[in-house]
């Protein structure tokens, strides 16, 4: 059961009251990031930033992105990328 997932493309933030959601094409829910207001409660509760927390979803979404191009690259050239010689 240690099978990998494999999350449809393309992925999206989604902005909820407390938290932004990265999803994956079918609205599955690869990760949530909690955030808080009020910078006095960011040091006690572990939160984000808003504004940290939408940037983390960011980046998130941009590794989906690279990983769509890596494979249109393996898709075309008909070899996993990481495998080809460094010339």
């Amino acid at each position: 059961m240690n099978e990998l997932r494999d999350f449809a493309l393309p992925w999206r933030v989604v902005e909820l009251e407390d938290a932004y959601r990265v999803e994956d094409a079918n609205g599955l829910a690869i990760a949530t990031l909690f955030f808080v207001e009020d910078p006095e409660q960011l040091d006690f509760t572990g939160r984000l930033s808003r504004h940290e927390a939408r940037r983390v979803a960011a980046r998130i979404v941009e590794m989906s992105d690279f990983r769509s191009v890596m494979m249109e690259l393996e898709a075309r050239d008909g070899a996993p990328t990481s495998m080809r010689s460094k010339h």
